[in-house]
């Protein structure tokens, strides 16, 4: 392995944090903006840890295609170096950016499949009111031939008048 090879992989695995300090983030950021009561709030430490592992795979499948899966002791060295740029200089930007990407992508698809959800919610609710509001009368008549079919027949066996003493 070449010097340049090297140092273009150093660079790489820099990027390669910045962008895990980027995804993490903005996977907390946008679990922690729904509301309290939704299943996506309600799951994010398992949404994250997923994110993790798939960030670790990742990597692992970067090391294998820079340098044929050898890994060196820099390695980690360079990613957390990325994470650290990734706090200090990109930050801002990345947040901003997550902002924009909530508020312009995020947050009307999920309006707009919140009320979908909630209309068809409402149709079938409706739809099952008038099969009750229509089938009410025969269900009125259908329960009282029931109970009169099984009204209790006296039972002569047990009957005083009727048993030998």
């Amino acid at each position: 392995m070449t010097l340049s090879l090297q140092f273009v992989s150093l660079l790489l695995l820099m990027v390669s944090g910045i962008l895990i300090g980027a995804i993490i983030e903005g996977t907390r950021f946008l679990t922690g903006s729904f509301s309290k009561r939704s299943f996506i709030f309600k799951s994010r430490i398992g949404i994250e840890v997923i994110i993790w592992i798939s960030l670790g795979l990742g990597t692992f499948f970067l090391l294998y295609e820079v340098r044929d899966g050898v890994w060196r002791v820099y390695d980690p060295l360079a990613q957390l170096l990325g994470i650290l740029l990734y706090e200090k200089l990109f930050q801002p930007a990345f947040q901003l950016t997550g902002r924009i990407f909530l508020r312009l992508i995020v947050k009307p698809i999920w309006f707009i499949l919140h009320a979908f959800i909630t209309l068809i919610g409402k149709i079938s609710s409706l739809i099952f009111l008038l099969i009750l509001v229509i089938t009410k009368p025969f269900r009125y008549i259908y329960l009282k031939t029931l109970h009169l079919a099984l009204q209790k027949k006296p039972n002569f066996r047990y009957n005083k008048k009727y048993t030998k003493n």
